[in-house]
């Protein structure tokens, strides 16, 4: 089997028994959970889905033997985004995403658009975080 290589270079690593997708967010962890242990943020949590678009359901026409019966199905399933870190500071909600640099988060079309949905649909911009170590 071969083994395929991640799309940005990153190395999967474990912390605290916790699998994280790069050094740099496993990092950010132990940043975060210094900081949660200090009081400085509360109720920290990683891998949180959120609901950027709903699923669309459709009705359908069933033809059985005697009649015909009507049932939803889904067209189309959600679209999601999960954010590495969640956490509130003062009473206000942050969502953070971990990421190599300012130019491999531009090249991720697909996340440039899940970010601006979220803004969109929530009024909260994503925290990008660039380096283990910036400010919370």
């Amino acid at each position: 089997m071969i083994k395929k290589r991640p799309k940005y270079g990153n190395k999967k690593v474990i912390i605290d028994g916790i699998l994280f997708d790069s050094k740099k967010e496993g990092m950010r962890w132990l940043v975060l959970k210094d900081a949660l242990a200090n009081g400085t943020i509360t109720d920290l949590e990683r891998q949180v889905k959120v609901e950027l678009i709903p699923q669309i359901k459709e009705e359908v026409v069933k033809h059985l033997k005697t009649k015909d019966k009507i049932e939803m199905r889904v067209a189309q399933k959600a679209i999601n985004y999960v954010c590495d870190f969640r956490y509130f500071k003062n009473g206000q909600e942050i969502f953070e995403d971990v990421k190599a640099s300012p130019k491999t988060a531009s090249l991720d079309k697909v996340f440039l658009l899940k970010e601006k949905l979220f803004f969109w649909r929530y009024g909260i911009r994503l925290k990008r975080v660039y380096n283990a170590n910036d400010p919370i």
